[in-house]
């Protein structure tokens, strides 16, 4: 999965950077997803200082990601990251532990990913004392999922399962198509929906989206039963247009995706996915509706926001949530075990505003036979890399398929 790059500036200037040199070392994040900006240089002290770049109105500044190339393999260097200094929008500042991870993700070929060791993370920054791999090398947030993973993702999975048709969902405000999936029985009496990426940081939630699609698409008994009898719809990135960018996108000017689920929505690609999403309650198939996020720093296990009415619930509709979770505990296990209980969204502090979230959206339309939940993978871990992300979404789909059967 090839993946290009972005960075600039001149030595002593604070700019954001498509190229910026030190006596061979340079740093670029003129590509897609690239976000850095440089405030050192340093090859001879072996030092660079970056934060994320803050795009007002573009979302939340946490997501970096950069090359640097003429570095000696073996090269001791100190990579020191800062929050963003200025306001995403408005005067609202992000706190600093959104960009901070303890373990920062390295790469010597911008496909397979490592965490470094663990930085000494304050409320000021993160350092991370790392050996450079290769003359050539890129460092992140985490594990970035691009589009071009999307086309690659979506290209083998078509080409290996039979009956499996790619679909564009909608083209963005900026003209970037948002490519899915279908795959499974068309026209079966059972539907599922998963997308990831309504926030474009959330990086993670895209690994997990990839995990869950593998699995449905696999060779066992079970995946194969699961298309037999189930119409699957997936959506890898959702907010293409600031993944695209390198930007956050959580809290944009006007709204995020995540809050644009009403009678008139910003982005085409919500309206879009809306139409497809109540003409699946309307026929009465829609079974699964799964929305893929990355929560705070301080959560160490994935879990589902569950609906907000939860203890009131009785009958069927309590009795398939309960069974939905039960299942995801026995096979949402090891290294990121899910969170035996739900969480609920009680941060949403408006009847108005959680009317707006998508898995909220959802749920007030569907029956009590379907279940409609956002799934947070924790990113702030030891075991937060592609494979740990990927067995979180290998185990969502067999709980799901599990559930289905049922």
């Amino acid at each position: 999965m090839n993946l290009p790059r972005l960075l600039f500036l001149p030595v002593l200037c604070l700019l954001i950077a498509a190229r910026v040199h030190s006596a061979g070392l340079t740093l670029h994040s003129d590509f897609p997803g690239g976000s850095a900006e440089v405030h050192a240089l340093d090859a001879g002290a072996g030092l660079i200082e970056i934060s994320p770049v803050s795009r007002e109105g573009r979302g939340w500044p946490c997501w970096w990601y950069f090359r640097v190339d003429g570095a000696r393999p073996g090269q001791a260097l100190t990579v020191r990251v800062k929050p963003a200094g200025r306001p995403f929008r408005a005067q609202e500042r992000l706190a600093a532990a959104w960009s901070l991870p303890a373990r920062a993700a390295i790469s010597s070929d911008d496909q397979t990913w490592r965490h470094t060791d663990p930085g000494i993370v304050t409320q000021a920054d993160a350092t991370y004392a790392i050996t450079a791999p290769a003359a050539t090398f890129w460092l992140a947030w985490g594990p970035p999922f691009l589009p071009a993973h999307s086309e690659a993702l979506l290209e083998q999975t078509a080409s290996r399962v039979p009956g499996a048709e790619r679909f564009v969902l909608a083209k963005t405000r900026e003209g970037r198509e948002v490519p899915g999936i279908r795959l499974g029985k068309k026209d079966a009496p059972q539907a599922v929906w998963v997308h990831a990426r309504q926030h474009a940081w959330e990086a993670g939630g895209s690994w997990v989206g990839r995990g869950f699609l593998e699995w449905a698409a696999g060779d066992t008994p079970e995946a194969a039963a699961l298309r037999a009898s189930t119409e699957i719809f997936f959506i890898p990135i959702m907010d293409v247009d600031n993944v695209a960018l390198g930007a956050g996108g959580k809290e944009a000017v006007p709204r995020d995706h995540n809050r644009d689920w009403d009678t008139r929505p910003v982005y085409p690609e919500v309206a879009a996915a809306q139409q497809r999403v109540e003409a699946l309650i309307q026929a009465g198939r829609l079974r699964c509706y799964f929305d893929l996020h990355n929560p705070g720093s301080g959560d160490k296990q994935p879990f589902f926001f569950g609906p907000m009415d939860y203890e009131q619930m009785t009958g069927p509709r309590r009795a398939s949530y309960d069974r939905f979770l039960s299942l995801c505990v026995q096979h949402m296990r090891e290294p990121l075990p899910i969170l035996p209980r739900y969480r609920f969204a009680t941060y949403v502090k408006t009847q108005e505003e959680r009317d707006r979230m998508s898995g909220n959206w959802v749920r007030d339309r569907t029956p009590a036979r379907a279940v409609a939940m956002t799934l947070e993978t924790a990113w702030n871990t030891p075991h937060s890399t592609q494979d740990g992300y990927l067995h979180v979404g290998q185990g969502l789909a067999k709980a799901m398929a599990a559930w289905l059967r049922e």
